[in-house]
């Protein structure tokens, strides 16, 4: 099992899965499967930015035309999760 170093998200595989298990406070723990590394990444990266953006204030974000669009946002980090995953993945499952 890797820790995508929050120690609240952490990844393993399977033959058919990609499955994330997400820490929770509770007994149980939350079990998520995704078919390739492109879905995980996605769901991580829109969870995080939800819960990021549910923790501020909504005057404090400033919108004008130099504001970049939540999709060419979320995208961007995206791609660079999804390469660090493929990067610490690649050290354990080879």
């Amino acid at each position: 099992m890797i820790s995508l170093g929050d120690n609240r998200f952490f990844i393993k595989a399977d033959k058919y899965n990609w499955i994330l298990i997400e820490k929770t406070s509770g007994k149980k723990d939350r079990h998520h499967y995704f078919s390739n590394q492109k879905q995980l990444s996605r769901f991580i990266g829109e969870f995080k930015l939800k819960e990021s953006l549910s923790k501020q204030r909504p005057q404090s974000i400033e919108i004008s035309s130099r504001t970049p669009s939540y999709s060419s946002v979320i995208e961007e980090k995206i791609e660079r999760l999804e390469r660090y995953i493929n990067q610490i993945t690649n050290k354990d499952y080879k």
